[in-house]
């Protein structure tokens, strides 16, 4: 019988924020692509606090972080970062990006973000620092397109490689559009189903659609968003 064949993963840390409000098949199989496409075996998803871009999350941090610790508990590959609930004030990126870079050191650090999320980047706080502390991975989908602003499309395409590979021979600095799957399912159609009584099943966790039962959330026994 041959040896079983170890597969190399990267000395690299890749980060992906969201409020996921809740968590769902989507940002589960976006970030396990990701993490494949690179060889990362440390992805870190890292749910926000107080996201500054809204008023209020309609769970409170502490539920959305509970699902999402249920949601990649059998995956050893995504891991939890909760650096964000835990920090007092908005949630910037910057400066968990800060944080994180203090950390690990002169290993690659790879900013994961949908390419809605890229198009307005130039609105992110100090978001001309991100480079700086951080590889950025566009994930691209069949239906998305670049729609960048003139100055943030100066700052992207001088920093652009072809090849995910390229991001693990430095730091921090370069840009990569990687393309995911295409997975109809969002959060806000999940907690509309959730407040008419429709049973979402199969678009998220059965463990994280148990939690939000359990709890009352979305709907299930709560009206309005926490916080107000």
């Amino acid at each position: 019988m041959s040896p079983r064949k170890t597969r190399i993963r990267n000395r690299a840390v890749a980060i992906f924020g969201g409020t996921f409000d809740p968590v769902h098949y989507g940002h589960l199989r976006a970030a396990a692509e990701i993490a494949e496409r690179l060889k990362v075996s440390n992805f870190r998803l890292v749910p926000a606090g107080r996201p500054p871009h809204r008023k209020a999350t309609w769970a409170d941090p502490f539920h959305r972080l509970a699902m999402l610790e249920l949601a990649v508990a059998p995956y050893s590959d995504l891991h939890v970062d909760e650096r964000e609930i835990r920090r007092d004030g908005p949630s910037f990126m910057v400066e968990t990006l800060h944080s994180v870079r203090a950390e690990v050191g002169d290993v690659p650090l790879l900013l994961c973000v949908g390419q809605d999320a890229a198009n307005q980047l130039d609105q992110w706080h100090c978001w001309r620092e991100l480079p700086r502390l951080a590889h950025l991975v566009v994930m691209t989908r069949p239906r998305s397109e670049p729609h960048y602003p003139a100055s943030l499309a100066e700052v992207l395409e001088k920093r652009r490689v072809s090849r995910a590979r390229d991001l693990m021979r430095s730091p921090a600095g370069l840009v990569c559009h990687v393309e995911v799957t295409q997975l109809a399912i969002s959060s806000t159609d999940i907690r509309r189903q959730l407040a008419r009584g429709w049973d979402p099943r199969f678009l998220l966790p059965g463990t994280v659609l148990a939690y939000i039962r359990k709890h009352g959330l979305y709907g299930t026994g709560e009206t309005s968003p926490a916080n107000g």
